[in-house]
């Protein structure tokens, strides 16, 4: 003898479809509190990113039209200062003050050898290792600021010694 049979005369999934009632109501209030939030962080996730590129001369795509690569303006950040070079020559050398680099200083120099450069767009970040990503930051939001549209991130190598 079947159990659901000898309380009820009716079958299981009659039973169950009279006494099942769903109640959609919480699932919705939450869907209508969450969309709202989700979207504006969205849009703040948009503000977050950086962009930036590889530097232009390396590896194969070397712009050798003229028989040499295209010097560009590089910003070397170390632990103790920014330097501003255009190849080999080193334009601008800005020390730390007080543990602090001197973002405002960097912002004018940096302006100052766009105008004079015929460098009008591009520039390449060079960092040495344990710096912060913070001043890295910091450094190509003033590179942004100072009029360059394409700017590259490199590592900068450790000075050796010349023998």
């Amino acid at each position: 003898m079947n159990l659901a049979f000898s309380k009820r005369n009716s079958a299981p999934s009659e039973v169950a479809s009279d006494t099942i009632d769903i109640d959609v109501t919480p699932v919705m209030n939450m869907f209508i509190i969450l969309i709202p939030f989700l979207v504006s962080v969205a849009v703040f996730t948009h503000l977050t990113i950086i962009e930036f590129s590889l530097p232009p001369n390396v590896g194969m795509g070397l712009d050798t039209s003229e028989g040499k690569p295209k010097l560009k303006m590089t910003v070397v950040v170390t632990s103790d200062y920014l330097a501003i070079t255009h190849g080999d020559a080193m334009l601008d050398s800005i020390p730390i003050v007080n543990g602090e680099y001197d973002y405002t200083l960097l912002f004018k120099k940096l302006s100052i050898h766009r105008k004079e450069s015929d460098i009008k767009n591009e520039v390449i970040v060079a960092v040495r290792d344990a710096i912060r990503f913070k001043h890295v930051v910091k450094v190509m939001d003033r590179c942004r600021g100072a009029g360059f549209e394409k700017v590259g991130l490199s590592s900068a190598p450790e000075e050796t010694e010349s023998l």
